[in-house]
């Protein structure tokens, strides 16, 4: 054998035992991918993607589709897969449309999303009439839950995330919670599940205020929060400029409360927009994702990812696995995400009966001295307190 040869081999052997070691790399356990490529030969079959990717919610929407995106390569489907998208802005009536269009146009046989509650509820009648999967990454409202036999989700419902939060308010000694809300299923259905947990961890909810979407001015919910002497402040929003405007706006009428924030303060823009205002805030939120999954993901993008381009990735994984096994009509999509199991990027993926997913929250601290947010507990917040004398919370 020539030593051309010899080299010949021996590369297709090192490229060979690295496809064959290369896999989803969450935890160190891969799923998978079963066979079937023969089902993908043909024309690249149409996956629909509903997202806002212009207006105040567009950071969402761009985390979520680069997490898509990210699974599409990993899988090896990116010469297979037609993503055609669709921009929403969160907007209920264009979700509705877009929908409509992906199934009747486009003739897509699954969807990656909505991103936002009230457009995924708005959509899913249209998805589940015309049998189509609809897999939301972000949409997290407890009616969801109800939505069809066709409709999923990869992230956790605010009746876990709500749960969660009133343990935390309860760790924290919190006794008087008060609670801002946005006044959509997202704000709504959490709020409504605080309004139960809280008291059945021992604490009170003293008053709840709702503001729209995109509300520059939270003063008069706030100063009627204010008047009921909380101790604590659980702020439920999802716009960024709105995210903003209320902690500033927090500090400017010195409710001086522990601040809690839901997973949508998790984002850049409190970084680099509210600044001291920000400072202290604790934030609820899903996992973003294993170690390995943020190095790929930077490696890929150049930045960290996105609050929900972890659950976008496992949403396109598990489409993804049913698609590579040869399921490619609808029902057989739906058939499949029902008994699919596998470690994701946020840890095991197992839909139940509703198409529902269990998951894992972290609880962030904002400093603004160092701009960024790091993980913490309810006992850690508390030894802060400890140690300073003061309570956390924005000042």
């Amino acid at each position: 054998m020539g030593n051309g040869l010899k080299a010949l081999l021996w590369v297709i052997a090192v490229v060979v035992i690295a496809w064959l070691g290369w896999g989803l790399f969450n935890q160190g356990n891969a799923p998978e991918a079963p066979s079937g490529e023969a089902s993908l030969s043909g024309e690249p079959i149409k996956i629909g993607f509903m997202a806002p990717l212009t207006g105040g919610l567009a950071s969402y929407g761009e985390g979520i589709r680069d997490g898509v995106k990210l699974a599409i390569a990993d899988l090896g489907l990116a010469d297979r897969v037609e993503l055609i998208e669709e921009d929403t802005q969160c907007e209920p009536e264009l979700a509705t449309n877009a929908a409509s269009k992906l199934i009747n146009v486009d003739g897509v046989v699954a969807i990656i999303g909505e991103t936002c509650s009230s457009p995924t509820l708005a959509a899913a009648p249209l998805a589940e009439e015309a049998k189509i999967v609809m897999i939301s990454a972000s949409a997290t409202s407890p009616d969801i839950a109800d939505a069809g036999d066709f409709i999923f989700r990869s992230i956790p419902s605010d009746a876990l995330q709500g749960s969660f939060g009133a343990k935390l308010v309860a760790d924290l000694g919190i006794e008087r919670l008060a609670v801002l809300h946005t006044n959509d299923d997202y704000g709504n259905g959490f709020k409504d599940v605080l309004l139960s947990a809280v008291p059945a961890q021992g604490g009170l909810v003293v008053a709840a205020e709702s503001v729209e979407r995109d509300a520059a001015d939270m003063r008069a919910q706030l100063t009627k929060l204010k008047a009921q002497n909380p101790d604590g402040i659980y702020v439920i929003l999802n716009s960024e400029a709105t995210i903003v405007g209320a902690l500033r706006q927090i500090k400017e009428l010195e409710l001086n409360a522990t601040v809690i924030g839901s997973e949508g303060f998790n984002a850049p823009v409190v970084i680099e927009a509210a600044g001291e205002a920000a400072d202290g805030l604790i934030v609820t939120t899903v996992v973003a994702g294993s170690d390995a999954f943020q190095a790929r993901f930077q490696e890929t993008y150049g930045k960290a990812p996105g609050v929900f381009a972890a659950q976008a990735y496992d949403a396109f994984y598990a489409l993804g696995l049913a698609l590579k096994d040869g399921s490619v009509t609808p029902e057989a999509i739906r058939d499949y995400l029902y008994d699919v199991q596998f470690d994701g990027a946020t840890g095991p993926i197992d839909f139940d009966e509703k198409g529902e997913v269990t998951g894992n929250y972290d609880v962030l601290v904002f400093d603004a001295e160092e701009k960024t947010f790091s993980s913490t507990s309810a006992e850690e917040l508390l030894s802060m307190e400890e140690d300073t004398g003061e309570t956390i919370s924005v000042e």
